[in-house]
């Protein structure tokens, strides 16, 4: 070898068997003797026996402790039983550093099943089952620590994760995480934070082949055990086919939803057949979904195949941005239900849009904007009392000459009030059946249906005709009033009660009224001056719409017309015509009239 190379030999046996050779370089091996590597000055060879680094407890990564400082860089040890985690470090000349590997092999993994306490390093979990992780304690030497939690139990588990001795995650107590979920945790000094955003009151429940949930049913199965607040349940652009009815009975307020309008298909599965697709029990809103019956052979042709049936007591719903196609019934409140719909369109339905058959009072109902397509019946109000109807500003496009678009069963159902307005039939069938505006007893004297194409406006009018009457009453008294008397001899009225010169408004609601009459008396003198009015509620002091007429023959028939205006006309007030003259004893006969009333 080189002569700047000082070889020195020296070869000593051990009891232990190991050969120590001492050149420039050492090697010191438990076999038989090889050249040492060129770049080594230390090389350890065994084919069954390892290094044994000098091992003690860190108990602090800023300080050198136990070790005596100045401690040079590089300085390896391992640390075990410390107040650090266990494993190999080196002092970078500030304090210790961990020896971490690399790769694929970065972080540990750990499986998690019941409740624990995690360690530091406890890079991954992978946790199932319903349990509570509670992070470690850490400090500022640990700042920057990363743990993630992965959900990967079953669709009805929830992994909860809280701080260490109760403290705050991110100003949180705790952290929910949802199957096919992860979240990432990181420290900073003494606190635990979330590496990204976490949703807590108004969770989303993604629902998709890959997405937390793959069915419907696993999300609404995952809210039956853990539902804490109000959540919405979002489905994506896949079909989801429901197979079973789908009952909705939770402690808090539930939408489902669409990604955008017409990309969240529910669509009839095989197992339907006879039973419909939800059944809501409780607080429920569905939004952007497209309802689907005829995925399904026959389903929708049968009883009991319906879209939604609303069945929870004194509950509210709303469904906007629907469609629905081909279900017997496409949404049943058989309960005191309030129900909101809008902006839908509801088409084919084998008996009803909507059945309202309900077996408790107060049941409120309110359509907006919503079209019924080809339906058997657009709207049953077949069962129920007390009810509170609003339908607005829908078209109703009827397929057959017996469908009707919206029918009324005053056998089985009344109502506290109905207002049907801005709606469109395209005169094929029925519009707007089962009222009667002409009962005496007022019964549907609160249904407001007004300005509805195709339909005649149901405002509280009235035309009362008299014609050839023969009648007479005397003014006794000059300037004193008494009422006309004559027999009506035929009448049209819609929520006005109509007598023998006698008009009442039946309706709760106040309104203004205009009123026309027109006709012919005759008085028993001549040069007379006759004066009439209409008098509210038998009190002749209460006129309107006083005229006087000027009357120079007798017992010659004397035209006259008036016009009337009437302010806050309210329930069961009546009006009848009143006369009077300036002399004494005249006898007037009216012998025709024509009296018409309109409401504003």
């Amino acid at each position: 070898m080189r002569q700047s190379i000082i070889k020195l030999f020296l070869m000593v046996s051990f009891l232990s068997g190991f050969l120590v050779t001492i050149l420039a370089q050492v090697k010191i091996t438990d076999g038989t003797l090889h050249t040492i590597d060129g770049n080594s000055i230390l090389e350890l060879e065994s084919t069954n026996k390892g290094l044994l680094i000098p091992r003690f407890p860190l108990n602090n990564r800023n300080l050198p402790d136990p070790l005596t400082a100045p401690v040079p860089s590089g300085m390896l040890v391992y640390s075990i039983g410390g107040a650090i985690d266990d494993g190999f470090y080196y002092w970078d000349g500030l304090k210790w550093e961990r020896v971490t590997t690399t790769g694929t092999n970065v972080f540990q993994t750990f499986l998690k099943d019941s409740d624990d306490t995690l360690a530091k390093s406890n890079s991954i979990i992978f946790a199932s089952n319903d349990i509570t992780l509670t992070l470690p304690e850490v400090t500022e030497a640990d700042t920057g620590l990363l743990i993630i939690v992965k959900h990967t139990g079953s669709f009805t588990d929830l992994v909860k994760v809280t701080g260490y001795d109760g403290a705050a995650i991110d100003n949180l107590d705790t952290i929910e995480i949802i199957p096919n979920s992860g979240i990432t945790f990181v420290s900073r000094g003494s606190e635990w934070f979330l590496l990204d955003g976490y949703m807590h009151s108004e969770d989303i429940l993604n629902v998709g082949s890959k997405s937390n949930f793959k069915t419907l049913s696993d999300a609404l199965g995952f809210l039956q055990k853990h539902m804490t607040g109000s959540k919405v349940i979002r489905i994506g652009a896949e079909t989801q086919y429901i197979t079973e009815t789908q009952v909705i009975d939770l402690p808090y307020p539930l939408t489902i939803q669409g990604i955008s309008y017409g990309t969240g298909i529910i669509a009839a599965g095989p197992g339907l057949a006879g039973k419909p697709m939800f059944r809501c029990k409780s607080e429920s809103y569905f939004k952007m979904l497209v309802f689907d019956a005829t995925t399904l052979a026959g389903y929708g042709l049968s009883p009991g195949e319906d879209a939604i049936r609303l069945a929870g007591e004194g509950t509210y719903h709303e469904i906007k941005d629907c469609t629905f196609d081909r279900f017997y019934n496409t949404i049943v409140d058989s309960t005191d239900a309030e129900l909101w719909l809008f902006e839908c369109d509801v088409s084919n339905a084998q008996n009803s849009g909507i059945l309202l058959h309900s077996a408790l009072p107060g049941a409120k109902f309110r359509v907006s904007e919503t079209d019924f397509i080809n339906c058997r019946k657009g709207i049953d109000l077949s069962k129920g009392s007390s009810a509170v109807i609003q339908l607005l500003g829908g078209v109703y496009t009827n397929e057959f000459t017996t469908d009707t678009a919206i029918i009324y069963r005053p056998s089985s159902f009344s109502f506290e009030s109905i207002v049907i307005s801005g709606n469109s039939w395209n005169e094929v069938g029925h519009s707007i059946k089962g009222f009667d505006f002409s009962r005496t007893d007022g019964r549907d004297a609160n249904a407001y249906i007004e300005g509805n194409t195709g339909s005649e406006d149901k405002k509280p009018h009235c035309d009362v005709n008299v014609v050839d009457n023969s009648s007479s009453f005397t003014c006794t008294l000059a300037n004193q009033w008494y009422k006309a008397t004559w027999t009506v001899t035929e009448y049209y009225t819609i929520s006005w009660l109509i007598g023998n010169n006698r008009i009442t408004y039946l309706p709760q609601k106040s309104r203004n009224v205009f009123v026309i009459i027109a006709g012919n008396l005759a008085v028993s003198s001549s040069n007379r001056v006759i004066t009439l009015a209409l008098v509210k509620n038998g009190v002749s002091a209460t006129r309107y719409g006083e005229t006087t007429l000027r009357i120079t023959v007798a017992n010659q028939p004397f035209q006259f017309s008036t016009v009337i205006y009437l302010e806050d006309v309210s329930q069961d007030d009546y009006f009848e015509l009143f006369f009077s003259s300036r002399n004494n004893g005249d006898i007037i006969t009216v012998q025709d009239i024509n009296w018409f009333v309109n409401s504003l």
